[in-house]
């Protein structure tokens, strides 16, 4: 019996944000898994994909089951904004139907339930590259002034060392082009209508997965780059961005925010990037 691990224990652990922890063990394809502890009958929606739009209603028991591909990604997106809401997500089980043997079902969470926590494989967790030295010795602490010290200190660290993605230049000058050449600009579009040009390309993707309709290609970030945006309206917004290796694993990530697209966009209107 396997003896899952806490996913926002390890990322105390490691020193780093359980979304990115998760997009870590995603990209190496490693599962996801939800752990129902409490002694009670669940509640959730028997989905049918590919076959037919029916549903109905299905009850399983405590234990833990792995989420699907869609909802992996969508955990991950709520761990970034904060919040821990389980409902709407989808998972596998796997259960004896009496006739063929033992057989994997799609389900759909129906309600929200306090007591379930996020758990991953520590196999999978071990083969994870290691951190960084500068990441690695890094330890959280919650409350009191030495978290806000160590917070300051580890800002201080990350605005040294922070990393550029060349292809955001161009993802940002697509959705400038864009607006540029739309009938209904009259005038040059501005730096935070461009960032929501962007940040819609990525809603609308979220809303079809919700449906579960795959989406097309983007548009303006055909490669993917852009995991998460914020709209332009949150304090503060930035984006994360995410580059994958050869073999489906990140080989570099980073973020970058909304105040540093101005000096951007009057660079690239000077040199246009080749897109």
């Amino acid at each position: 019996m396997i003896d899952y691990l806490n996913l926002e224990d390890v990322a105390v652990q490691r020193g780093e944000k359980s979304d990115l922890l998760a997009r870590k063990l995603v990209a190496n394809g490693s599962y996801l898994y939800l752990w129902f502890d409490n002694n009670r009958i669940h509640k959730a929606m028997m989905l049918f994909p590919g076959v037919s739009k029916k549903e109905m209603d299905y009850e399983f028991d405590q234990g833990t089951y792995p989420l699907t591909q869609g909802s992996r990604e969508a955990l991950i997106k709520i761990l970034n904004r904060g919040e821990n809401t389980t409902e709407g997500l989808e998972i596998l089980i796997e259960s004896d139907d009496g006739f063929k043997g033992l057989v994997t079902y799609q389900v759909r969470l129906t309600e929200e339930d306090k007591n379930v926590c996020v758990v991953v494989n520590p196999d999978d967790v071990a083969k994870l590259p290691p951190l960084p030295k500068s990441i690695e010795g890094a330890s959280v602490q919650r409350g009191g002034p030495s978290a806000k010290n160590n917070f300051q200190i580890s800002e201080e660290k990350f605005q040294k060392n922070k990393k550029s993605n060349p292809e955001l230049h161009k993802i940002f000058w697509r959705a400038f082009v864009h607006l540029r050449d739309k009938d209904e600009f009259p005038v040059e579009p501005q730096y935070k209508q461009v960032w929501e040009t962007v940040y819609n390309e990525l809603r609308a993707e979220d809303l079809l997965r919700d449906k579960g309709t795959i989406p097309r290609k983007r548009k303006h970030d055909p490669h993917d780059h852009i995991e998460v945006i914020d709209p332009v309206y949150v304090p503060a917004p930035k984006l994360q961005w995410i580059i994958s290796g050869s073999d489906s694993r990140i080989s570099d990530q980073g973020t970058y925010s909304l105040s540093s697209l101005p000096p951007l966009l009057s660079k690239l209107k000077k040199n246009p990037p080749k897109i």
